[in-house]
């Protein structure tokens, strides 16, 4: 039996939420800035969870499940985004909106009013929407959101399957499609097309307790931000 012939790509449905907020959580436990998201799995799962509610089943939303067929468990899965004209306009507005008052704030706070930077998560995320923002500003795009495989299903052709499974989709709409990828995932994306136009490096041990020396494994971390081009052009 070949690996894609062992699962099947299915539409998630709400009742999955949990079984993909697991392979979430436990995909990411082993990567040092995940542990830094959340002190407690159960904390990491919580939100996870919360993040699944408002998007599966939405319009502007696709989640893809992997169903291994000797089991029937979801083995992995994967999200994508497309958000429609009106809600890129309305992104665009608020964004506009930020980047004029922190233009007006910088000649009014003073240094002792950045003294506690945020969170590692919301530094990367700031970040992150700067990046595609600045790309997708009026733009139709499809950002790919997530992309978990269960440790004990991994080197399936699970992860394969389902890169190939969205990169068919935008190229059926003529969409390209943005993602951050982590050391971990971008191996893979690299593998079906997708080219890295920016990244972000962060040292980590400016983010873990009493890691200065680097003696618990951490260091730089790169995310990566990458584009795909549809292969087909739009009607």
């Amino acid at each position: 039996m070949d690996q894609k012939s062992s699962f099947d790509l299915l539409p998630a449905v709400r009742e999955d939420i949990p079984r993909l907020s697991q392979i979430h959580v436990v995909t990411c436990l082993p990567d040092n800035a995940f542990k830094l998201y959340f002190d407690e799995p159960d904390e990491f799962n919580k939100r996870v969870t919360e993040m699944l509610e408002g998007q599966v089943g939405t319009p502007t939303w696709k989640h893809i499940k992997a169903v291994d067929r000797e089991t029937g468990q979801i083995a992995a899965w994967a999200s994508w985004n497309t958000p429609t004209v009106e809600e890129i306009k309305q992104r665009d507005r608020e964004q506009s909106e930020k980047e004029d008052a922190a233009a007006l704030n910088r000649h009014t706070l003073q240094g002792s009013d950045f003294d506690f930077p945020p969170g590692l998560p919301v530094f990367v995320q700031q970040d992150t929407d700067k990046w595609l923002n600045h790309w997708t500003r009026a733009r139709r795009h499809i950002t790919y959101k997530a992309l978990f495989t269960d440790p004990v299903f991994q080197r399936r052709g699970m992860g394969n399957a389902l890169v190939q499974y969205g990169n068919k989709l935008a190229d059926e709409v003529g969409l390209p499609v943005f993602l951050q990828a982590s050391p971990y995932g971008y191996p893979i994306y690299r593998k079906h097309g997708f080219e890295t136009v920016q990244y972000l490096d962060v040292d980590l041990r400016k983010w873990a307790p009493k890691a200065d020396s680097d003696d618990k494994g951490y260091g730089n971390y790169r995310f990566r931000y990458m584009l795909r081009l549809p292969e087909t052009v739009p009607n």
